[in-house]
């Protein structure tokens, strides 16, 4: 059943006129490690709603050019995807889809990995729990895990984990072999490595807890580790399927890759199609509800995308909410960022999401500075055409 929607909605799109052109052929320069990583890696499986959230097609967004701050030159959304090492790119205005395309042999079936905007998806889970009481942002690592005790991790709260100023000193990098935490906490790098002995091993701080943003997602993994205790449960995945996955109308499974000791990747190894972003941007974008149902509550999602300038803050724009990262012009504006090209920006007052996923070879994936750009021109343009 769900082939037969991801067929019918392709139809519906080439109908509508919406870019849904075949698949461009690999740039060589490109990484290959995006694809299905559920095919690859050990992973806990989050299956599809029995009847999805229906993303209908729309308008066809039309021509969009933009501009950078500092070149004259007038650049378009074709040279942008043609450019850069795009796997696909979808934009919603409301619930409908308005742009949709693939890249690399991609296709809508495909499971594309999130990288970092894994960290986002484990924060709507952690509202969910909040909510239900299992968790209180002041809790201490310590109190949920006693064997951290001696930790340097026993005193940070929650709250400082979701905010990244846990204030452990560790090293965060992207670079392949690099000797950093990020890395070997990660299943798909390090498969056999122990997560949680991993970082009840860390006894040095870089600074107090709650003082000073510094990103890692071994943080993230930590919060996963404290919310499987809280659930007793060793798969993030399941409580995933009941409390997001299905409700939000998911139209296929999401993975969670994990390592060999079944502790998931939820800071960086989740892999789901580009439709079950966009409903995952459109489920924040309309403060945690879809389709009339609240799914997550409204005062988590209003507290997640809060730009906050008495908390721990990168030292330039984009800014850090509860695991998802705040653009300047804030205003409940935010945007899951992922690593290497994986984005879902969202935008509550022009009512527009953006998916785009990619597979950059470079550590920072090379087309952010246009990326930001052309994501401005499109809500540009949207709202433009919709006064």
């Amino acid at each position: 059943m769900n082939q037969i929607l991801t067929t019918l909605m392709g139809t519906l799109a080439i109908v509508a006129g919406l870019f849904w052109h075949a698949p461009a052929l690999a740039r060589s320069d490109c990484a290959d490690y995006f694809f299905n990583p559920q095919n690859r890696y050990p992973h806990n499986t989050a299956s599809a709603a029995p009847a999805p959230f229906p993303l209908k097609p729309g308008p066809a967004l039309g021509d969009v050019t933009y501009k950078l701050r500092d070149d004259p030159t007038t650049y378009t959304l074709e040279q942008y995807l043609t450019t850069f090492c795009t796997t696909g790119f979808l934009v919603l205005k409301d619930d409908r889809i308005v742009f949709e395309r693939y890249f690399q042999g991609r296709k809508p079936s495909d499971s594309l990995l999130s990288a970092s905007m894994s960290k986002s998806i484990l924060a709507l889970l952690m509202g969910i729990a909040v909510r239900d009481g299992k968790l209180a942002l002041d809790e201490r690592v310590a109190a949920v895990l006693p064997d951290f005790k001696d930790s340097a991790f026993a005193d940070v709260t929650i709250e400082d984990l979701l905010r990244m100023a846990s204030g452990v000193a560790m090293v965060n990098s992207f670079e392949p072999g690099a000797d950093a935490d990020n890395q070997a906490i990660n299943p798909i790098i390090a498969p056999r490595q122990n997560v949680h002995d991993y970082l009840k091993a860390k006894k040095e701080r870089a600074a107090a807890p709650g003082t000073a943003f510094a990103y890692n997602g071994a943080q993230t993994a930590l919060l996963g580790l404290i919310l499987a205790k809280r659930l007793n449960t060793n798969n993030l995945t399941a409580y995933l399927q009941e409390n997001l996955w299905m409700p939000m109308g998911a139209g296929a499974s999401g993975y969670w890759i994990k390592n060999y000791h079944d502790e998931e990747g939820v800071q960086g190894q989740f892999a789901a199609t580009l439709h079950d972003y966009a409903r995952l941007g459109y489920l924040v974008m309309n403060q945690g509800r879809v389709d009339g149902k609240q799914i997550v509550p409204a005062d988590w999602i209003a507290k997640m995308t809060e730009l906050r300038r008495d908390k721990p803050q990168p030292s330039h724009p984009p800014f850090y909410g509860l695991q998802i990262w705040i653009p300047q012009a804030a205003g409940g504006r935010s945007m899951f960022w992922g690593v290497n090209g994986q984005n879902i920006f969202i935008d509550p007052v022009a009512r527009v999401v953006i998916v785009h996923t990619g597979n950059g070879p470079h550590a920072e994936f090379d087309g952010n500075r246009h990326l930001f750009a052309l994501r401005d021109a499109i809500v540009r343009h949207l709202s433009a055409s919709h006064d």
